[in-house]
């Protein structure tokens, strides 16, 4: 059979065009998936930090150093766990500041069981991207209460209730949670457990450890934008939304109800609708959590942050003042000791090291001072115990008034306020009480110890003789004049000079 040249040239010349435009078409395919817009899905580790106990600065450092260093190696997401009473509040702002503002997922978590995020730890709960809390866990209870225990004024109880509370509606509000219970946590002081919590919104997820937090959330998607929901009403919106949507199978949009999108469980083509009628913010801060098999790396405090964490606990900052001041004066009343002053000297150090974290009255710390002061001029003018007494009152109301916060885990324990004052005062009343007993003592050294002390006649004593007491001979004569016979038993009556005057002492 012939093959036409032309016939065999044009076969090949259409067989190139069609190659030539099948590449050009997966050329542009690939660019149009290029330029397509998809979540971020991190692929490194999952850094883990661990929030116990009072937040302070120490752990204001910690966090944001952590959060920095979940940034430097792309995390997957950083990881907080939070076992905390409070602390202090602008802390706890420049915390939840580093959280929002984090260009990696931040996951807060309630843990082990028995843990509790109250106070400052609770609005941390509230500011994470993901809030999540162990079982048998419990959060809440941000209401603020005076220093001491003690009542605010009406005026500064509203202002401090009205901070906090605006403070945690936009922490909730900004991450799509429970409003009423936030603001309740504050003006009510309501706590909740992990399932109330769960039930009511405040949280997204129970999960029973580590492992199976990652595992549950792997693959959630969460918007560092804030925007969590799209929320609208039929009649709000413009026609062509709603014939989308029904298009897609959702017939029941057509009431006069309020219709609530979850972002995290809609799908892209429902989130670039509506980004197209302006009801969705761009997705420029949107991820996709992969933290299943995500290799944990558990960042521990530094030891400055460790050592500021410890002695920044007001419980510890306050007994290190308290050995310090007592070192000082017993080096003051017994001089040339040198190991008290010195124990002394560092503990105060350390502690007003701590003051300079700890939000102090300055009032509280000067009444302590006073307290100390009345408590030396004890030792050296004889007051009967009235200055030390004074001194103990001083004591208890400053150190009430110490710490200048109205978060009750920044207080002074009142047990080791009154334990401090109780053993001041009995070591006082100790020694007052040696005073007195050695005041009403018989003076045994001297002319007038010797009156009353008995001792045997060594020759016969009349005006004059021999008298042994104490070891040691004195000359003696008998004070009713009527003669001692040598060997008898006397009695000392008097000193007169170098000569003691006896009595015979009667059968």
């Amino acid at each position: 059979m012939k093959i036409n040249k032309f016939d065999l040239k044009r076969s090949w010349t259409k067989r190139i065009a069609a190659r030539t435009a099948l590449l050009a078409a997966l050329l542009l395919a690939s660019l149009a998936f290029s330029t397509e817009k998809v979540p971020k899905a991190a692929a490194g580790p999952v850094v883990l930090l661990e929030v116990k106990g009072v937040i302070g600065h120490a752990t204001k450092n910690y966090v944001t150093r952590g959060v920095k260093h979940g940034e430097n190696t792309n995390a997957a997401a950083v990881l907080i766990t939070i076992d905390t009473p409070g602390g202090m509040m602008d802390s706890m702002k420049d915390i939840a500041t580093a959280m929002i503002n984090s260009k990696v997922p931040v996951v807060a978590y309630v843990y082990p069981s028995g843990a509790t995020a109250t106070s400052a730890g609770f609005f941390l709960l509230m500011a994470a991207d993901v809030a999540a809390m162990a079982p048998n866990t419990s959060a809440g209870s941000a209401h603020p209460v005076a220093m001491g225990g003690q009542q605010m004024d009406k005026t500064m109880k509203e202002k401090a209730a009205n901070y906090a509370v605006k403070l945690m509606e936009q922490y909730a509000e900004r991450r799509g949670r429970n409003i009423d219970v936030a603001r309740d946590a504050v003006l009510r002081s309501i706590s909740v457990t992990s399932q109330e919590a769960l039930d009511k919104g405040v949280i997204e997820i129970i999960a029973e450890d580590v492992d199976d937090l990652l595992l549950k959330i792997d693959g959630w998607t969460i918007s560092k934008s804030g925007q969590k929901t799209v929320e609208f009403t039929p009649g709000e919106v413009e026609p062509e939304l709603l014939d989308e949507l029904r298009a897609r199978g959702m017939e029941d949009i057509d009431g006069g109800e309020t219709i609530v999108f979850d972002l995290n469980e809609t799908d892209e083509d429902i989130r670039e609708l509506f980004k197209t009628h302006g009801l969705l913010d761009d997705d420029s801060g949107r991820f996709t959590l992969r933290t299943d098999g995500a290799p944990v790396e558990k960042l521990p405090m530094s030891f400055r942050e460790l050592f500021f964490q410890m002695i920044g606990h007001p419980q510890i900052a306050y007994i290190l003042f308290m050995i310090g001041v007592y070192a000082l004066i017993f080096e003051v009343t017994h001089p040339g000791a040198i190991f008290p002053g010195v124990v002394g000297a560092i503990c105060l150090v350390i502690a007003f090291t701590a003051f300079q974290v700890i939000p102090i009255n300055t009032v509280g710390l000067a009444l302590i001072i006073g307290a100390f002061v009345l408590f030396v001029l004890e030792i050296f003018i004889v007051s009967h115990g009235l200055l030390a007494l004074g001194g103990v009152a001083l004591m208890v109301v400053g150190s009430l008034m110490l710490v200048d916060s109205t978060d009750p885990a920044l207080q002074i324990n009142i047990w080791l306020i009154l334990s401090t004052a109780g053993t001041t005062a009995l070591l006082f009343g100790v020694a007052l009480a040696a005073v007195i007993a050695t005041h009403r003592k018989k003076v045994s050294t001297g002319r007038r110890g010797m009156i009353g002390i008995k001792g045997k006649t060594l020759t016969d004593v009349n005006t004059e003789g021999k008298f042994s007491v104490r070891g040691e001979i004195w000359n003696a004569r008998s004070k009713s004049g009527d003669p001692i016979l040598a060997g008898e038993s006397a009695i000392v009556v008097e000193v007169d000079g170098m000569e003691l005057v006896i009595e015979k002492i009667k059968a």
